[in-house]
């Protein structure tokens, strides 16, 4: 008996750790899945985290390139106007030049060394030693001018260290004149422009990303990286895989431009923070703790069984009082329940354990001598029908459920077991059962379920990203070349369907001979044998990715060729798990590249001739349209000349009538005095006639003088680019004054007021042309079927070297059509009825080159038109070329 109980400890112990096995199964499983989603959730943040840095970089690139273009385009413009014309001026390259350096401040200085030798240099203050250097006399430089006139174009280099200070770019442009065929084109010298490294990489944007580490590198072919240009010089140690890296295609070199996080890359092979690993990691301890109270429950009855044995071995004077509670408790370990409740043969309850009001949290006075579904609490959706008629045929049922609404609002649910029990006699007397509360298994059951349905969510948000790329084929293999991923895209540009590719190798896709020869080709490179799949996929194994243009095979039999990319994918961990192809269709592409090649091989001769002959046709227009602009000025001077003519007809004649009777009068008074019969009041009156007569001539011959005066003044100055200082309004009256005899003849009125004050310098005659050009041109298309109408010019000052002249109408206006091509040369809407086309076209030419101004049309049908002319106050000095 001692014996006996000293093991009893012992297998109790042993029996309760192997009673709780599911337990720890259960924990087993969820701590895997659980895993298994950290796993997979760090593997898709490290390939967001991948996939957010090569689109920022693709942006800084594109950007990069950009800038490149923009600051070395003056070197191709230089180099076309040399070709064009043989050589070029200084006061062209510094006109170009001088643009090029405003628009884009990153470039330093520009020069163009003819026969290798620096003649032109801009800007020259800071670069004086430039000039008359001979690249030759430089071996760095003489280096690099050979390099680009051997091959004959653009050589990027950098970074140097420039003579002014700070590192920059050189761009060197070799230029060669073209000869008479078969002669090769002549070298004629270099043209090189040099930028500041700095400004350009900050002009790129590359110094704005901080959360970037940044690495600008030559390229040596393929991802290689070359000198360091620009950037964190601790990139280069790290291995290529640890890089995002892009191509730069700049003029004259091909640059490497690399990136990673400036903290690094998120490296965890687990991320148990996701929303799925908690929420399985909450189901999985929910299940176990479910698991644990049913076992836990399932031990208490057994030693409660246990003990009631031992009662009724010990009290057999006890058996006949026990035996119904033998029964009940006999039926609760069969069904391994919580609570007991027993009912009578009407099935209202006439027993239930205390246990139930614990879990159900409803008294059992309330119950007792109900039916179960008399309570008010039930909540729908329970078939009590089908559960009365398996009473009524007295079967037992087992875990039967329903649920309840507690008193404070939440949902129990609730399983039940009862089996029927009989008198001595057979007699129906009632039913007896178990029950428990599965409130807590339902809410697990319920957050795995929703648990399951995010997973499925996220993995068809992913199949849906690769099915909507329908422009590429997207083929992923393992390492074998079995096929697992075949895409919408894939399908839709080859005619196969997925299933029809599943497992199967990527080479049935590919035209086999295409493919032996380049199995061939690699076999020769690497001195072994390369076969099958390895042809794919060799170089991408070495170098991390490969492009190649490849022959596809539709289903249907039809070619295509594809830009295929072949990609070395990896896992987390760097171990190698496949490869992945992305197949761009550039069949189109290719069928137009061999058009234009035909084209141009073509139009290439055309060309030539076509330019000899658009060359003399347009020095011919040249010629021609200096006459026209010729011609239209003596046709303003000879409009101005006749009604400067008709102006003084009007005070000469009077001064001619009033001569002439003078004169006779002084003959009759001679006369009288000559006779000796003058008398005083006939002297008298002849004074008073003279006195008259002489300020009638005064005034005529005074109104004559002003009108010679400002026609000599404003015919010199339009026929002369007379530089002086002058007065506005006296240009303006001038103008008006000589316009007048022809505005006489017309109901319309001109008018004037101007607000500018103080001498302005610059050309007058110029001035003077505009204002009559607009004005005749106002006269003849402004009032076109009107009786009245006016014009008004008017001038104020909007800033200290700037002010604005108005001429404007309240005619009939400009429709859009007209009002588009008012300043175009040939345009007119009276062609053939006194329009040439060229008054307007003048009028812009000199605002905008001779005078330094500017000048807008404003008009719409019926509104009249308005001219603002924006001009300064000290005109730009001209420079004859």
């Amino acid at each position: 008996m001692a014996e006996a109980v000293r093991h009893r400890p012992q297998r109790d112990w042993w029996a309760l750790g192997l009673g709780y096995w599911p337990v720890a199964l259960s924990l087993l499983l969820s701590l895997l899945v659980c895993a298994t989603l950290a796993r997979l959730d760090a593997r898709h943040s490290a390939e967001q985290e991948r996939q957010r840095v090569a689109e920022q970089l693709d942006l800084l690139r594109s950007r990069l390139e950009l800038v490149a273009r923009n600051t070395f385009a003056p070197s191709q413009s230089l180099e076309a106007m040399i070709q064009l014309d043989g050589a070029i001026s200084e006061a062209r390259f510094a006109m170009l030049t001088e643009k090029a350096i405003k628009l884009y401040p990153q470039v330093r200085s520009i020069a163009i060394a003819p026969d290798d030798v620096v003649r032109l240099v801009y800007p020259l203050p800071g670069n004086e030693r430039a000039l008359g250097l001979d690249y030759r006399s430089v071996p760095a430089q003489w280096r690099q001018v050979q390099q680009a006139r051997e091959s004959q174009a653009a050589l990027l280099v950098g970074p140097v260290q420039l003579v002014q200070g700070g590192q920059g770019l050189i761009l060197r442009n070799p230029v060669f004149l073209p000869s008479s065929p078969p002669a090769a084109p002549r070298y004629w010298g270099m043209v090189s422009v040099v930028a500041d490294l700095d400004r350009f990489m900050a002009d790129a944007g590359l110094g704005a990303h901080p959360e970037l580490g940044l690495l600008l590198t030559e390229s040596r072919g393929g991802k290689e990286a070359g000198p360091l240009i620009w950037g964190q010089s601790a990139l280069l140690k790290l291995p290529p895989r640890d890089l995002v890296q892009q191509r730069v295609q700049v003029p004259g070199a091909q640059w490497l431009l690399a990136a990673q996080p400036t903290d690094g890359w998120q490296d965890q092979p687990f991320r148990w923070q996701s929303a799925e690993v908690l929420a399985a990691a909450v189901a999985g301890g929910v299940l176990s703790l479910l698991l644990a109270l049913l076992v836990r429950q399932s031990r208490v009855l057994q030693q409660r069984n246990e003990t009631l044995a031992r009662e009724i071995q010990e009290g057999q004077q006890m058996r006949e009082q026990l035996e119904e509670s033998q029964a009940r408790f006999r039926s609760m370990a069969a069904l391994a329940s919580d609570w007991v409740w027993e009912q009578d043969e009407q099935l209202r309850f006439t027993y239930i354990s205390r246990i139930a009001e614990e879990a159900t949290e409803v008294q059992s006075s309330s119950v007792l001598g109900h039916h179960r579904w008399d309570s008010p609490a039930l909540l729908p959706g329970i078939d009590w029908e089908e559960h009365k008629a398996q009473l009524a045929r007295r079967e037992p049922f087992r875990d039967f459920e329903y649920a309840q609404r507690t008193p404070d609002g939440s949902v129990r649910h609730v399983s039940i077991s009862g089996v029927p029990f009989f008198d001595a006699e057979g007699r129906f007397k009632g039913y007896r059962g178990t029950g428990r509360s599965i409130t807590e298994a339902k809410e697990a059951e319920v957050a795995l379920r929703r648990s399951q349905q995010e997973l499925t969510v996220a993995r068809d948000r992913l199949q849906a990203v690769l099915d909507a790329a329908q422009e590429v084929a997207i083929i992923a293999t393992d390492m074998v070349g079995h096929i697992l991923l075949f895409n919408r895209g894939a399908e839709h540009m080859l005619g196969y369907a997925e299933a029809e590719l599943l497992g199967r190798s990527p080479a049935c896709l590919h035209d086999p001979q295409e493919v032996v020869q380049r199995a061939a080709e690699l076999s020769r490179l690497r001195g072994t044998t390369v076969e099958g799949f390895e042809t794919f996929v060799l170089l991408a194994r070495e170098l991390g990715s490969e492009t190649r243009e490849w022959t596809y095979l539709r289903k249907d039999g039809r070619r295509l060729w594809v830009s295929l990319s072949v990609s070395h994918v990896r896992g987390r961990d760097g171990q190698a798990i496949g490869y992945l192809g992305v197949a761009r269709d550039i069949t189109a592409q290719r069928a137009a590249e061999s058009e234009l090649r035909q084209l141009n091989a073509e139009l290439e001769s055309r060309v030539q001739q076509r330019t000899l002959e658009l060359r003399a046709a347009l020095q011919h227009l040249k010629d021609a349209q200096d006459g026209l602009l010729r011609s239209e000025k003596l046709a303003g001077l000879g409009s101005m000349v006749a009604g400067v003519a008709h102006e003084l007809n009007t005070p000469l004649g009077n001064c001619l009538t009033t001569a002439s009777t003078l004169q006779e009068r002084t003959r009759e008074i001679r006369h009288e005095f000559d006779s000796g019969q003058m008398r005083r009041s006939t002297l008298d009156g002849y004074l008073q006639e003279a006195g008259q007569a002489c300020d009638i001539l005064l005034r005529g011959l005074d109104t004559a003088n002003d009108l010679v005066s400002h026609f000599k003044q404003l015919s010199v100055d339009q026929t002369s680019m007379q530089r002086r200082s002058y007065a506005l309004d006296a240009v303006v009256g001038d103008v008006i004054s000589l316009l007048r005899a022809r505005w006489k003849t017309t109901p319309y009125l001109l008018e004037a007021e101007l607000a500018v004050e103080g001498p302005l310098e610059g050309y007058p005659g110029p001035l003077g042309q505009v204002l009559s050009n607009l004005l005749l041109n106002a006269l003849l298309h402004a009032f076109e079927g009107r009786e009245q109408g006016r014009v008004r010019i008017s001038a104020r000052s909007v800033s200290a070297s700037d002010y604005l002249l108005v001429v404007e109408d309240d005619g009939i206006g400009m429709s859009e059509e007209v009002r588009r091509r008012a300043f175009d040369p040939f345009f007119t809407t009276k062609m053939g009825r006194g329009g040439t086309g060229l008054g307007l076209n003048i009028v812009y030419n000199l605002v905008c080159t001779v005078l330094g101004g500017s000048i807008s049309l404003h008009s719409e049908p019926g509104q009249g038109s308005r001219f603002e002319i924006r001009l300064p106050k000290v005109a730009p000095i001209l420079t004859m070329v």
